[in-house]
């Protein structure tokens, strides 16, 4: 008896839209500033990525994708606002200091 593998893994179109719903949930965090034009189309194209995942996969697939991707994007958007925080906590305890 051999074992079954879920033909889904050897999809190529499966993981194209995984990756491109991944850099697409986390392109805010690379960004300096998002406007609510930007935001309004990351948030399109990813759902239309998702979507698409949904269309030609099924709810399952689809599911998986945006729950991960969403949660990367979270995780690096949190890590940006952290390490921009970092940053900024020299320059503001300089700027605080009375002479």
């Amino acid at each position: 008896m051999e074992p079954q593998t879920w033909p889904l893994l050897t999809e190529p179109l499966f993981w194209i839209l995984t990756a491109a719903s991944l850099a697409t949930a986390s392109a805010p965090a690379l960004m300096r500033s998002i406007s609510k034009t930007k935001a309004i189309a990351i948030t399109a194209i990813w759902a239309i990525l998702t979507g698409s995942s949904a269309f030609f996969f099924g709810l399952l697939p689809a599911l998986a994708t945006a729950l991960v991707s969403l949660l990367l994007g979270l995780l690096l958007f949190a890590l940006s606002l952290v390490i921009s925080g970092i940053k900024s906590m020299p320059n503001q305890r300089f700027e605080d200091r009375k002479p």
